[in-house]
Parts: C-alpha cells; structure tokens; sequence
C-alpha cells in the first residue's frame, strides 16, 4: 500500500545518499539491507546500475587520468609518463626507441611508455618484447644503463593492479654495468676486429675502407652512382628501372641517411622508415634504401649480427607480410659460400656496397615480380655477370667508389624481367 511505497521510496533515497559518497562496488548493498523481499527487488537493479556506471566512467576517462590513477595506486608519483600515438607494433617499437635514445638527457630513474591506441593483445605484445630482449645483445645502452619491464592489462605483476593500457616501464640505472673495454666489444660484435689482423692473401692498405664523406650531399650521390651502375645496369635487382624508380608497379625510392653509430640509433630510424612505408602509397614509394654510413662500417659481422634481429622481427611480429629486408655492406659476403658467391667470391659484389645499407622492400611487389622469373635466376645471372666482370675489377670500383668501367660494356646478360 501507500506505506510500503514510501519505506520503499525512503530506502531509495537512502541507495542514492550512499552512492552520492562513493561507496565502493564491492560493498554489496542488498546484503546490507534487511527489509522486504520487494525492497530488495527494488535495490539490487540499482546496485547494479550503480556499479556498471562507475565502470563506466573509468572506461571513458581519458587516458592520462587512468595512467595517473594507476601511476598513484602502485607508488609510481615520480614516474613521468609519456602517451603514444602508436597503432602498430612498428610505429610503438618507433617511440620506444625514441624514449631510449633520449635516456642519457633524463634525470628520471624511471618512465613509462603507454599505447593507449595500441590493440590490447597480450600474445603480441609479449613477441613486442621478445624482440625488445634480442635488441639488447647488440645495443649500447638497451640491456647496458636501461633496462625494460612490460604491463599488460592481460597480465599481472605481484600486487600491482593491472595496467588500463600497454605500456613500457624503461628504468635507468645512472653509472652502471663495467666500463667498456676491447675485450666486450669483440664478444658483442664479433669480427670487429678482424680487420687488424690480414690474411694471407690482403695487406690492410688493400682492405681499406673508405671512410664516409662528412656530407650527406656526397653520400647520397656516390649512392645514387651505386645504384644506377650496379644495381640498375648491371641488373643485379631486375625490378629496379632506375635510382629513382623501382617495384611492380613503379614507384619512387627513398634515400635517407642517418649517422647514427650505435644500434640504438639505427633501430630507431629503422622503425621509423618502416611506419612510412606502411603509411605510404606504393606508387609514390615503392621501396626504401636507408644509408648508415657511419654505423658498423667496418664490422661485416657485426652488422650481420644486427640485421638479424631485424629480420627475425619482422618475422616476430607479423611485419614481413608486408615488408621484407635485403642488406648490404662493403665486405658483405654469403653466408653460405660458393653456392651463392661462385667459385671465386664474385657474386659477393651483388651485395657489397659502398656503405651499410638496409633495402626494405614491399612483400606483395616482391611476389608478384618473382612470379615472372625462374626459381633461382636471379643469383645465377648476378654470379656470371660479377665473374665477367673479375674480381680485381669489383673490388677496385668499390674502394675507388668508380663504376665508369661498367658503363663501357653492354654485354651483361639481362634478366627475364617481368612486365610493369
């Protein structure tokens, strides 16, 4: 009757005083309440609503105010944190490395990186940091003076709440690990020092390397050279047509330089480039040629070291359906042997130049332009014209950085190219 409805009414406004100061969802209101079994019925819809709409309103903070709330809740008031754009795997491992390069310069012992666009998968965020890990065994500074904890909001870590988004705690330990000697940078890289050792058959002045021009004008243009002698005329890369323009269907090249000397550097260009060509359309940029000049350049086996973590990333997570790798360096050589450098080392020229280099091409242009050649063509070709050519040759016009000489025959055998 009309007593029942105002115990009831009065029993609402009591639900609303109390989630008026914010009573916790786990406090279950209709345990609490001792009345008629239609009150209950009354309450526990509202107890409900009540705590979906607090869900609610977390879910629709905006990110920074989350990330604080986590921040303070695990004792991290210090720690500043920074937001990502990123949407990919490739444009996340971008600002990752941006925030490493940047450690020397923070007087923080600890920061966070979050994804808040990032696809909350736990399994792939877990290969993001298996790639993260492999980094450290080339880097200077990743695994050395910074060090990496991840936080999912798929996972836990001890009493700590689980994270509102992906995020990458980097913490920095000022003065650690031993100062750096010869004998680390020989385990790390090894082959660096090869070169101070000659065989039998090379003195050192012989083996020299060119020492990269301070200008980048100057590198790009001896490149550039490369390219359109070696890899255009003499067809070592059917699909490209000219310096300027390559892939199935054309598109234009890219040519940028970085001067980094540490891995840390290069990784942080490389993702950087490999975002702009996802983000690029395959008619304005059909494949990237990113020039390291300065970095590993007399280190064939150290740069092979650090080009296989890129391969086995894109592998790792998912970017070689789109992208694939090929790399080049002054003392490239086959891995394995005669099969593919010939009887005297020649074919290796296909692969050696100026400079380290990292080639990072569309997958998809990739395959449609192998289905118009014979399986295995290509190194064949490539070894019978470097060996017409002769190995005093090759390696004069690499050191000399002068590829004129090509230029005097036309006789190359051509590669069955297929049409535009």
């Amino acid at each position: 009757g009309a007593a029942g409805g105002e115990r009831s009414m009065s029993l609402m406004t009591c639900v609303v005083a109390l989630l008026a100061v914010r009573l916790p969802a786990s406090r279950v209101i209709r345990a609490r309440v001792q009345t008629a079994r239609g009150a209950r019925r009354l309450l526990e819809p509202l107890a409900v609503r009540a705590s979906g709409a607090r869900c609610a309103v977390r879910a629709c903070a905006p990110p920074s105010a989350r990330v604080d709330e986590w921040m303070l809740v695990t004792g991290r008031t210090e720690t500043p944190a920074a937001l990502s754009s990123a949407t990919t795997l490739a444009a996340a491992l971008s600002d990752f490395w941006a925030q490493v390069c940047t450690t020397a310069d923070s007087p923080f012992a600890e920061r966070a990186l979050v994804f808040p666009l990032l696809e909350a998968d736990a399994r792939a965020f877990a290969r993001l940091m298996a790639h993260i890990n492999s980094c450290s065994e080339v880097c200077e500074t990743l695994g050395s003076s910074v060090f990496v904890a991840p936080r999912h909001p798929g996972g836990t870590n001890g009493n700590e709440p689980p994270a509102p988004y992906p995020m990458l705690l980097l913490k920095t330990l000022k003065g650690s690990g031993d100062e750096p000697s010869d004998e680390d940078d020989e385990d790390d890289m090894p082959g660096y020092y090869d070169e101070l050792w000659p065989d039998d058959k090379e003195s050192i002045a012989e083996r020299a390397i060119c020492n990269p021009p301070a200008q980048e004008a100057v590198v790009l243009q001896i490149t550039r050279k490369w390219v359109e002698a070696v890899i255009c005329h003499m067809g070592v890369c059917p699909f490209s047509h000219s310096a300027d323009r390559a892939g199935l269907p054309q598109g234009g090249v890219s040519y940028p330089i970085t001067r980094a000397k540490t891995a840390d550097e290069v990784y942080l260009e490389f993702w950087h480039q490999v975002t702009l060509l996802d983000t690029t359309d395959e008619r304005q940029l059909s494949t990237v040629l990113l020039i390291t000049p300065d970095f590993m350049l007399r280190s064939a086996a150290g740069f092979d070291q650090f080009a296989d973590t890129l391969t086995e990333a894109l592998c790792l997570l998912g970017v070689e359906a789109r992208q694939q790798l090929v790399f080049f360096h002054p003392e490239f050589t086959f891995r394995d042997g005669k099969d593919r450098a010939g009887a005297d080392g020649t074919a290796n020229y296909a692969r050696r130049s100026p400079w380290p280099m990292i080639n990072l091409l569309r997958t998809p242009q990739v395959r449609a332009a192998q289905k118009g050649l014979p399986t295995g063509s290509v190194y064949e070709v490539n070894e019978r014209n470097m060996a017409s050519v002769g190995l005093d040759t090759l390696d004069w016009m690499l050191r000399a950085q002068d590829w004129s000489r090509l230029y005097r025959r036309a006789d190359f055998i051509e590669h069955a190219r297929p049409p535009n």
